[in-house]
């Protein structure tokens, strides 16, 4: 093809396509900005989901990139990229010019610290600059609840005295079920209950039951998003469902009629017989009931209203890492290429890079459009069917099956089982 040798060093290419990049980048964040302001009756007012995402996993990462996605529109609106890592500082060896060196804007370390405060820092960047760059407050914050992003936010006053209200992502609040009850179930190993049998076991709090007491949570959560007294009435018709037995229904919190969730109030509604067979002991019930207290307290539903998710931040962050593998490191200028690139295809789909060819002087080919047109077609048909009960039926059938294999496996393990030693 008549084509030069390869280069050996990137960076200067690296360089140019980032710029490029970046400037796409910002012209898409710009745009969705403007959507999600029309989507709220033009204020510029405006509510976010944050998150914050690492090149390697735990603490000890030296890359990091916190993202702010629209809770109207779910585009990204914008990004921090902090590294604690130059290579160039490497190779210095005087101190004084060293410490020149990271004064500079040739040094790519922007961040210091503990790599799990990656993501309160960049937080405090992207909502101290938001009036500045966008137009915008982010007056309010969907964060996981895990870290302490929203409170280094509420301290550094962005937006001086117009306070910002904290919401929770219903899908880490639905994750809490789950994660106390295994909690409980842990810390009261080897303790018996006033029947005489563990908290655990066959009929009581299995991880299957488990699972189960989760998902409905979530979904009682999900489905009251217009009531916190309706939401906090379903959860806890949730614990006393359980409780019921074939001797004492307690089912009075359930909802009534042909199309209710409750099998137990379908059936009187068909003037038919139910009996009670996926009922949980009294005594588990009563280990589990501050769990349930805890989990309806009136502050947290109440910033569950919304009915919104982190799963924008958690799609963008999968598609910034198929671009930059988490297997091999980078330095802060091909991490920074990877996410604007993310930016422009989150945004704007494969077609927003005919754009960053167009930003580089090269004119893009009719068929390279089309076939960006047909990924970006491809992708949105494949989104529709994700959504779909039948993808959601094959997903829960292939956890299941897994979870039934690693339980055989541990059965037939002769070093492993419970009071084995």
């Amino acid at each position: 093809m008549n084509l030069p040798s390869g280069p050996t060093r990137f960076q200067k290419y690296t360089g140019t396509l980032c710029e490029a990049a970046k400037h796409c980048a910002i012209a898409s964040m710009k745009a969705a900005v403007s959507d999600a302001i029309e989507i709220n009756d033009n204020s510029t007012d405006i509510a976010v989901a944050v998150d914050g995402t690492w090149q390697r996993r735990g603490h000890t990462s030296l890359n990091g990139v916190v993202t702010v996605t629209s809770m109207d529109n779910g585009k990204v609106l914008d990004v921090e990229v902090l590294s604690k890592y130059c290579h160039k500082c490497r190779f210095i060896k005087d101190n004084e010019k060293l410490k020149l060196h990271k004064e500079s804007s040739e040094c790519s370390v922007n961040f210091e610290g503990s790599s799990g405060n990656m993501e309160a820092a960049g937080a405090v960047n992207i909502f101290s600059r938001s009036v500045d760059m966008f137009g915008v407050r982010y007056v309010k914050y969907l964060g996981d609840g895990d870290s302490k992003s929203f409170k280094s936010v509420v301290e550094a006053k962005p937006y001086g005295d117009v306070s910002v209200e904290k919401l929770e992502c219903i899908g880490h609040v639905q994750k809490r079920m789950g994660t106390r009850l295994r909690k409980l179930r842990k810390d009261m190993k080897g303790i018996k209950l006033p029947d005489g049998k563990p908290l655990s076991g066959k009929g009581r709090l299995t991880d299957k039951e488990i699972d189960s007491l989760q998902n409905y949570y979530g979904m009682a959560i999900r489905r009251n998003c217009d009531s916190e007294m309706k939401m906090k009435q379903d959860i806890w018709a949730i614990y006393f469902h359980k409780l019921s037995t074939d001797t004492e229904s307690c089912h009075a919190l359930c909802p009534k009629g042909p199309t209710s969730w409750c099998k137990y109030n379908r059936a009187i509604a068909a003037g038919e017989q139910y009996s009670h067979r996926h009922s949980l002991p009294v005594e588990v019930c009563n280990v589990i009931k501050p769990v349930f207290r805890s989990l309806t307290d009136q502050n947290l539903l109440r910033k569950c209203l919304h009915g919104k998710t982190q799963n924008p931040n958690e799609s963008f962050n999968s598609v910034i890492w198929s671009r930059i593998p988490k297997t091999v490191f980078v330095v802060k200028d091909t991490l920074n290429l990877g996410v604007y690139d993310a930016v422009v295809s989150f945004n704007d789909g494969n077609v927003g890079r005919v754009r960053l060819l167009q930003r580089l002087g090269i004119k893009p080919g009719e068929n390279m459009v089309k076939a960006c047109s047909e990924l970006d077609a491809v992708r949105v048909k494949k989104a529709d069917y994700e959504v779909t009960m039948m993808a959601r039926k094959a997903r829960m059938h292939s956890r299941n099956a897994k979870r039934a294999r690693e339980d055989k496996e541990n059965a037939d393990d002769p070093g492993y089982g419970a009071g084995m030693f």
